[in-house]
């Protein structure tokens, strides 16, 4: 017989996170002080009470949101979520002259709209407090002081109260952004993934602006992730303790370190450096990070480390050739600058990471946002070659020479030579037999002795035929070469189509005309675009 299970106090919470984080949360939900932790996909779930709560939401650099279910029940349409929904006794959870916001996502349910499932939750909260009380609470999709959030899954429906309010990745130390930012849960993990903690230098030359430079910061110092943070959802509910939400920072607060290691931070771009120094001195961290605006093949690391980059993507096809020299070029730095390093780069595409020419002894697969992505370790040590420089990889001028000086590729070369020369030898003899007869001809013709002179049989000569009689072995040979070297050509064509996508069928109609850049100015934008 089983042994019964342990009832601890406390109330079931879940973690979400992003997809390949999953494990890095539950270890860090055990260490917080969580029970009975289980993952789930894209998250986990665990018992806890109101000051783990308080700690998680202010701790976790890998929840993106804390999740209180309040209802769970079995649904297969909206007139079924509609009741079950009005059954919750929602003047116990928040009051009339506070606003809210329903969150929905379906899975695998008879329900296939979630704006209408999210709707008729909306419906269903309203009229309950109408009936009740003759008035409604109102719904802020920007500002609400309460979220609710609605999850189905195979006909499962679980309402749950979310504790963080808006995502656990708005840390609130950024006052600018680049472009194409990295999510800041997804630097926190992989510098984690990469199993760095402080004691080591950290570099990131692709630096934006500073996310993974700042969150290696945050950790190194035992920063908590939200500690720049100032609202959280929980602090609407009813109940809500603000003298424990004390005590949990001001005991997180006590653990703040100062870092031995270096951190550097550069990009070749002089805004992303901007954004980068003034998000540092905003957060309090400009003088944590050395950061300049530096290329990559600059940067000489002189004590190893860890490095962490996330260069651009180039999703769109018009950049893949960029992106092959992009991706070629971090291969020659990483070999030529930083031996004795672990090299940590993520990217949208395997194939496309080929090009470094290094091999990868880790693959994670992660995802940025929907995009599914690889984060690739390579160590980088003295001799680390790329693929190409092994002669028996793929020939150098210099290893061509070399190969050419071999006794077997020498005596090969001259059978083949020897052979093509016996060949072109007896071809000619064939074809100057031919050009005889036609000159013959055009003698006789010319003399006019025959008017009716017979054109004559102008098929192969008896010596060409013996030729080819006697020489079908070399014929084979040659015929067997040409067949390879067409195999060949046909996989290095192959693989150049399905990289540059040029076995479409190109249009007979002409390009247009390309249009004539203005002389004038044009008006400037009333704001830039952010990147992060």
């Amino acid at each position: 017989m089983e042994s019964i299970k342990e009832f601890k106090k406390g109330m079931d919470l879940t973690a979400k996170t992003f997809a390949g984080l999953e494990e890095l949360l539950a270890k860090e939900l055990k260490e917080l002080g969580a029970d009975d932790v289980e993952i789930i996909k894209r998250g986990c779930t665990f018992r806890g009470d109101e000051a783990l709560l308080y700690k998680v939401n202010y701790l976790s650099r890998l929840a993106i949101r804390i999740l209180k279910p309040i209802g769970v029940f079995d649904v297969k349409n909206d007139d079924q979520l509609y009741d079950k929904v009005k059954r919750i006794n929602w003047m116990d959870v928040f009051k009339l002259n506070q606003t809210f916001s329903v969150d929905a996502n379906l899975f695998h349910s008879d329900m296939d709209h979630s704006h209408y499932a999210a709707l008729k939750t909306k419906d269903a909260i309203v009229d309950q407090f109408r009936e009740s009380t003759g008035k409604r609470p109102w719904v802020n999709v920007e500002t609400p002081h309460i979220y609710i959030d609605v999850h189905i899954s195979h006909n499962v429906c679980t309402i749950s109260l979310d504790s963080s309010g808006e995502s656990l990745h708005k840390r609130g130390y950024k006052i600018g952004s680049d472009k194409a930012p990295i999510n800041e849960i997804l630097a926190a993990g992989m510098i984690q993934l990469a199993g760095w903690k402080g004691d080591r230098d950290f570099y990131d030359p692709m630096c934006g602006s500073g996310t993974i430079p700042m969150e290696a910061a945050m950790l190194a110092m035992n920063i908590p992730a939200g500690y720049y943070r100032k609202e959280f959802a929980f602090m609407n509910w009813e109940g809500f303790n603000q003298e424990l939400w004390d005590k949990t920072k001001e005991d997180a607060d006590n653990n703040l370190t100062e870092h031995e290691c270096n951190i550097y931070a550069s990009d070749r771009s002089e805004k992303a450096i901007g954004i980068t120094k003034r998000n540092l001195k905003f957060a309090g961290l400009h003088k944590d990070i050395e950061v300049k605006v530096a290329f990559f093949d600059s940067i000489k690391p002189e004590n190893g480390g860890v490095l962490i980059m996330n260069p651009p993507y180039g999703i769109r096809m018009e950049e893949r050739g960029e992106m092959r020299d992009l991706y070629k070029g971090i291969g020659n730095v990483l070999k030529n600058n930083f031996a004795g390093c672990e090299a940590w780069v993520i990217c949208p595409d395997f194939d496309q990471a080929k090009f470094i020419g290094l091999r990868p002894s880790q693959k994670i697969t992660l995802y940025n946002g929907p995009i599914e992505t690889k984060f690739l370790k390579f160590e980088v040590y003295e001799g680390t070659k790329r693929y190409g420089d092994n002669p028996d990889e793929r020939f150098s001028k210099e290893g061509k020479k070399d190969f050419s000086k071999r006794d077997d590729f020498r005596d090969s070369k001259d059978r083949q030579s020897d052979e093509a020369k016996r060949g072109i030898k007896k071809w000619d003899d064939g074809v100057r037999s031919l050009e005889e007869d036609r000159l013959d001809l055009q003698k006789t013709e010319s003399d006019g002795e025959n008017e009716n002179y017979q054109e004559p049989n102008l098929k192969r000569s008896d010596d060409r035929k013996k030729y080819y009689k006697n020489d079908e072995s070399n014929s084979d040979d040659r015929r067997n070469l040409n067949t390879k070297r067409s195999q060949d050509f046909e996989k290095h064509m192959e693989s150049l189509r399905r990289f540059t996508n040029s076995d479409k069928k190109k249009s007979d109609t002409k390009k247009p005309a390309r249009k004539r850049i203005s002389t004038k100015k044009p008006p400037e934008a009333e704001g830039g675009d952010s990147k992060g």
